[in-house]
């Protein structure tokens, strides 16, 4: 089997690097590519590009991952990021030949923000620009190809990672939020593999998968746990008022394909992070 990886950083290159040991074939594309493992086959692509994508014509995938990401993260870096790589995709001759297109999208579809729960059937969030843009990528996709969108939570998990830094610094969160939700890097890129090889395998997978772990801790709590095993005293802003999403993701669909988290809750991933 041959995927083809887009916007292959970090989690593209950990499914690539799992697939190989499984005798794969891997084709990645980034606008970088000297950065990719010399394993990979490797094309130079900037996903925003129409024209780049004309390197790719020779591949011809089994499966296609792609792992978008906004160029701006306003209204306009979104739409370019998200619906309008989309559309490039969804007009390449060998999208529809792939037997299967994994796309993540992100838990910021849903529109659930007073702290309820939500899953793979929820209510999106139409009313906000960068939501929009991403729901239109995924149908896009959809319209496309056979695909399953991967819609996780906040992915976590770099030693040197965003929340990391700003502990590092004294700099606390707001503390309105009552639910968070997240996944471990680790985590997501095995999700991603489990669905090829399920796939590979002709079992089901599921058009849609919410990525999060069981766990719904308030992120200014693990901002006060971080804090306590580094020994730093955290600042906080004035205002309480959320800066995150606030609902509390279901992630049962995972147990049934058969998925196991090797990081369950964030205790797990961020002691790891914090030895690592």
């Amino acid at each position: 089997m041959q995927v083809l990886i887009l916007g292959c950083g970090d989690i593209g290159t950990r499914v690539g690097l799992s697939l190989l040991e499984r005798n794969w074939r891997v084709a990645a594309a980034r606008r970088n590519p000297e950065q990719l493992p010399g394993q990979f086959d490797r094309y130079e692509v900037n996903l925003i590009d129409p024209a780049s994508f004309a390197g790719l014509n020779t591949v011809a995938p089994d499966y296609v991952v792609v792992t978008p990401t906004p160029q701006s993260y306003d209204p306009a870096g979104y739409q370019a990021g998200f619906a309008g790589v989309a559309k490039t995709l969804a007009s390449q001759k060998w999208i529809a030949q792939c037997r299967r297109v994994i796309w993540v999208s992100s838990t910021r579809v849903y529109s659930e923000s007073d702290g309820g729960w939500v899953d793979e059937h929820s209510p999106l969030n139409l009313d906000e620009p960068q939501a929009s843009s991403m729901i239109a990528g995924e149908a896009a996709i959809r319209r496309a190809s056979t695909a399953t969108i991967i819609r996780p939570a906040g992915v976590y998990g770099d030693p040197q990672g965003m929340l990391m830094r700003r502990i590092r610094a004294g700099e606390g969160g707001a503390t309105g939020a009552l639910y968070g939700n997240r996944i471990h890097r680790v985590d997501l890129s095995r999700l991603i593999v489990h669905c090829l090889e399920r796939d590979h395998a002709g079992e089901e997978v599921p058009p849609t998968l919410v990525g999060a772990d069981h766990d719904q801790t308030p992120t200014h709590e693990i901002e006060d746990w971080l804090a306590d095993q580094i020994a730093v005293t955290l600042v906080r802003p004035s205002d309480s008022s959320p800066s995150r999403a606030h609902r509390r993701c279901r992630n049962a669909l995972l147990e049934r394909i058969g998925f196991t988290l090797s990081y369950p809750t964030w205790r797990e991933g961020y002691r790891a992070a914090l030895d690592a």
